[in-house]
């Protein structure tokens, strides 16, 4: 449990300095106030909110975990996969005549 908390606590971090880190780069190469609002503009318009974000994380979690945990759907993502509809034939034995 240690261990996974500091791993999101690490990530958390990680991604908020990273994005930070990211602008500043941008504003100090770019100087030019158009190409700055352009740039805003296109990050917030492609950029999920917090809470969007968090969900869709969480859904691909919960999914993860159940599948780890439960065994569900394992067979079927496999059936899918092959998408063979053969029909499977016996193997001849030796006291079937």
């Amino acid at each position: 449990m240690f261990g996974f908390c500091v791993v999101i606590t690490v990530s958390l971090v990680g991604l908020i300095w990273f994005r930070s880190f990211e602008e500043d780069l941008f504003v100090l190469l770019n100087t030019d106030p158009k190409k700055q609002e352009q740039f805003f503009a296109e990050r917030s318009k492609n950029t999920p909110t917090l809470v969007a974000s968090m969900r869709t994380s969480y859904d691909g979690l919960r999914a993860a975990i159940s599948t780890l945990l439960l065994f569900e759907g394992g067979e079927e993502i496999e059936n899918k996969k092959s998408g063979s509809t053969d029909k499977p034939y016996l193997l001849p034995l030796p006291g079937k005549k």
